[in-house]
């Protein structure tokens, strides 16, 4: 057995990375991954909520009826779920959580109330208006554009693939791995091989942390997009055919609120960390994107800044939770 200290997730190295591949899960049929504790955390809670805070009828009974449904078929998946990576039943489960945070989101937008005096968004874009009054930042957006309005446009509009992109890198190396040679495969103490479902539960468990809990306070901060409230967009007008394409997204899916912290940022951040644990070059463009979607939301008026700032930190904090939890409710054993 491998010593305890070496068994924590806290002592990952200053890349991120998790302990050697040496090591796989010792996980039960039926047992639940960290990552599905936390979803049925969030389900006991808007459960809760729902039976508490006033709403119609038919939105009470339908939060239940998917909560309910939602439960049974997580842990329905943790029981039958057989110990073969490459199941049917496993590519599900792992990929389950991804369908779970749209559950989340559209839950969350059944308890938000208006605020009709915008009293936080008016607080909000006043500390804004140091960045988007900036002499430098309009004088960029105007001479360079549309390139940087493009730019911003496209890095939102690929905010929602950032996060099964994330997880299908980590699974792709999975796979990669698998195939190495005997020379590669003596460099494993330096390079993370992904082969065990921890790393799954450990991508998960970070996204979910982020994105739930932004999806649990959003309602108690009720904000109204700034495109739609203050029309601030800065910079000169650009042809709108990216942005048409945000918009309709949003309009058609969307809860029609200003979240707090973001959730885009929040989750975008998560993946970007998590995958740089693992992969610090892939990481890396993660990274990248993350601060594309953060800045997109704020000049474009997707977001506040506040947003923006809080959910970076959110998703940071929650790449810190999750090693945490992980360390403490897995069991790595020697091979």
């Amino acid at each position: 057995m491998i010593p305890g200290k070496q068994n924590s997730l806290a002592t990952m190295s200053p890349v991120g990375e998790m302990p050697e591949a040496d090591g796989h899960i010792s996980q039960a049929a039926g047992e639940l991954r960290t990552a599905e504790s936390v979803v049925l955390g969030f389900l006991v809670y808007t459960t809760v909520a729902s039976l508490e805070l006033p709403m119609s009828a038919r939105e009470r009974l339908t939060i239940i009826a998917l909560n309910v449904l939602t439960t049974a078929v997580i842990f329905l998946l943790a029981r039958v779920t057989p110990e073969k990576p490459r199941s049917f039943l496993g590519a599900v489960r792992d990929w389950l959580p991804a369908l779970l945070i749209l559950l989340a989101y559209r839950e969350s937008g059944m308890f938000f109330t208006p605020d009709p005096a915008h009293r936080l968004d008016r607080v909000f874009v006043r500390w804004d208006s140091f960045l988007l009054q900036n002499k430098w930042v309009l004088a960029t957006l105007s001479r360079l554009a549309p390139w940087p309005q493009y730019y911003l446009e496209l890095a939102y509009l690929f905010c929602y693939p950032v996060v099964p992109a994330g997880l299908g890198c980590l699974l792709l190396a999975q796979r990669k791995s698998e195939t190495r040679n005997s020379k590669i495969e003596t460099r494993r103490s330096k390079i993370q091989d992904p082969k065990s479902k921890i790393v799954v539960d450990h991508f998960w468990t970070t996204v979910l942390i982020a994105t739930l809990f932004c999806y649990a306070v959003y309602p108690m901060f009720p904000l109204t997009p700034p495109r739609l409230l203050f029309h601030d967009l800065p910079g000169p007008p650009v042809a709108p055919f990216l942005r048409m394409a945000n918009l309709w997204l949003l309009g058609t899916y969307g809860v029609q609120a200003c979240i707090f912290p973001s959730g885009h940022v929040a989750a975008v951040t998560a993946t970007a960390l998590v995958v740089r644990a693992y992969r610090p070059r892939f990481g890396a463009l993660f990274i990248l994107a993350a601060a594309s979607v953060a800045a997109a939301s704020v000049f474009l008026r997707y977001h506040y800044t506040a947003d923006a700032l809080a959910g970076a930190l959110l998703g940071w904090a929650a790449a810190r939770a999750s090693r945490s939890c992980l360390a403490a409710t897995t069991n790595v054993s020697e091979r």
